[in-house]
């Protein structure tokens, strides 16, 4: 009788085990699968549909802030991005302020006051009046000021904006710095 009640025992405990198994199977198949479906879900959403839809509207709306801000010469060769401030050595450019000044040191802007003071410079550098330099300050700020909004934003002047004009008007002063000629030689202002 004891070999029957051992079989028995150990067939109960078997066929409990299983049950315990297919219940506990079946448990976390009925909670994970939601789980895993939502997270493929938002992975899909928030991953791919979400970045497409946003650089979708991006390309409609704002095509030129979506592809960079970047300034070209003469609608050809890009120069440079209005948003990342560009490093000019030549004493016939304005200057970006030095890396220790701005947080990121791409700081594409300087204030008013930074501009009106290297004006003298650029004007002995190129021999430009020094009236006009400060005339395309005076302008790169009012646009500025339009652009934000006039209230939204303190006054500042984008250097690579004030550079690209004086460029653009006085091209016999700077041939070495045109974008046909950086492009041969692959050099940087």
């Amino acid at each position: 009788m004891r070999r029957i009640k051992d079989n028995t025992d150990s067939h109960r405990d078997s066929n409990h085990k299983r049950l315990y198994e297919d219940n506990m199977g079946n448990i976390l198949k009925k909670n994970l699968s939601p789980s895993i479906r939502v997270v493929i879900l938002m992975m899909l959403v928030a991953g791919i549909a979400y970045p497409l839809i946003l650089t979708g509207i991006g390309q409609t709306i704002l095509p030129f802030q979506s592809n960079g801000s970047v300034i070209t010469m003469d609608g050809k060769n890009a120069v440079g991005s209005i948003l990342i401030g560009q490093e000019f050595t030549s004493p016939k450019f304005l200057h970006i302020r030095p890396a220790a000044q701005t947080a990121s040191g791409v700081d594409p802007h300087i204030t008013p006051e930074d501009a009106f003071a290297q004006a003298a410079n650029v004007s002995k550098a190129t021999g430009i009046p020094i009236n006009t330099i400060l005339t395309l300050i005076e302008l790169n700020i009012e646009r500025n000021k339009i652009e934000n909004l006039i209230v939204f934003a303190p006054h500042y002047v984008n250097v690579l904006e004030v550079n690209m004009e004086l460029v653009r008007q006085y091209p016999e002063l700077y041939t070495e710095y045109t974008t046909d000629t950086m492009n041969k030689q692959g050099g940087n202002t």
